[in-house]
């Protein structure tokens, strides 16, 4: 599946991309940040490049980098999306020491599904484990009553009380804890709910150190998640590991999740304003198959 982001949300742009490295457009602010899977050659020149950015992320190793500046940039700025329904979102960004700035602007489709589906399933409880900034949550919030944000760093827990805060939420319980161990004691808790995201890590560690690996942890996670989605429920998942390549997904989502259909499993790609492709991993939708009956 290939998306063009800019035309769901004015926004942001990926204006180009290629040899190793991308050039978004976020609000007013453009930055080059670098992006594995821009293996093609870039339109625009480097000087190109250059003019227009405002600053450029530069590993210095593999788990480390700088921000380089080439133009004033403030310390945090806000973009807004207003879905085509009037549900909308404000979104806080800065620079931080890694190359994310606080967003992923591919995840706008899944909260066009959630604006979607949302009418089909009860409306009481949303889930959203590996929560970074809680833009998912933030925008969830519009359609449940209420939303629960999981994420195992303290800080970006903080960043999505900031987000729901500019943007006027007020249903959304905030909790710092590991995503495994929080579903374990919802399974004990006999809580369940109406819609599951989940955007799993390659490699992690919990609020207490607890240690995430993808590829040994995942189909243990997923049989959890199932026993804490309500019967009639929608399930979304991102899976950005480049593991899940060579694993059969479909087959592993039917093993845990025996009472939901798959509506989507595929790599999801963004293009650029000069036909390059970066991917985004795959994303997965499932609905409960007695919906779909």
């Amino acid at each position: 599946m290939e998306i063009c982001i800019h035309d769901l949300w004015n926004e942001y742009e990926l204006i180009d991309c290629g040899n190793g490295r991308k050039l978004e457009r976020f609000g007013e602010i453009t930055l080059i940040r670098p992006e594995i899977t821009a293996t093609g050659k870039p339109h625009l020149s480097e000087t190109q490049w250059k003019e227009m950015a405002n600053a450029e992320f530069v590993e210095t190793s593999k788990n480390s980098g700088k921000w380089n500046i080439f133009k004033q940039i403030p310390e945090t700025w806000r973009l807004r999306f207003e879905s085509r329904l009037g549900n909308n979102i404000c979104a806080e960004l800065s620079l931080t020491t890694s190359k994310h700035i606080g967003i992923f602007p591919e995840q706008i489709i899944n909260w066009l599904f959630i604006e979607r589906e949302h009418g089909n399933f009860g409306h009481e409880s949303f889930l959203n484990l590996f929560g970074y900034t809680g833009l998912s949550t933030v925008f969830a919030s519009n359609f449940f009553d209420k939303a629960t944000h999981i994420d195992s760093i303290k800080k970006m827990v903080e960043w999505t009380r900031r987000n729901a805060e500019c943007s006027g939420r007020s249903n959304i319980r905030l909790i710092t804890e590991d995503a495994q161990k929080f579903v374990e004691r919802e399974i004990k808790r006999s809580n369940r709910y109406d819609c599951i995201i989940l955007d799993p890590p390659a490699i992690g560690s919990g609020a207490k150190n607890e240690k995430w690996i993808f590829d040994e942890m995942i189909e243990n996670l997923l049989v959890n998640v199932n026993q804490i989605a309500k019967r009639k429920s929608f399930i979304i998942m991102n899976l950005y590991t480049h593991s899940v390549f060579g694993m059969d997904i479909r087959e592993l989502l039917h093993k845990c999740f025996p009472n939901h259909n798959i509506e989507m499993c595929e790599e999801v790609k963004s293009t650029s304003n000069y036909g390059g492709k970066i991917s985004h991993g795959v994303f997965v939708w499932m609905k409960s198959a007695q919906t779909l009956a």
